[in-house]
């Protein structure tokens, strides 16, 4: 495949949502190229809006701790 497919993620910031994003880090197909929270997550950078912490282990994949959360309402 040449490009991959830009996908978003849904409660992002969460453990799930991290989950998520681990899982496509490396996927051939898809690359995470939205992310989006709670109102109190929207508007920082995705490695900022962490209130735990990356939780799934390993590092932020650094194309997506530089996305721009967005609210999950506007959605």
């Amino acid at each position: 495949m040449e490009k991959k497919i830009p996908v978003g993620i849904l409660g992002a910031t969460g453990m799930v949502g991290q989950q998520y994003i681990h899982l496509l880090e490396n996927h051939p197909w898809f690359r995470v190229a939205y992310v989006a929270a709670s109102p109190q997550s929207a508007g920082k950078k995705y490695k900022d809006a962490l209130k735990n912490g990356w939780i799934v282990g390993g590092e932020i994949p650094a194309d997506v701790a530089k996305l721009v959360v967005h609210d999950v309402a506007d959605v």
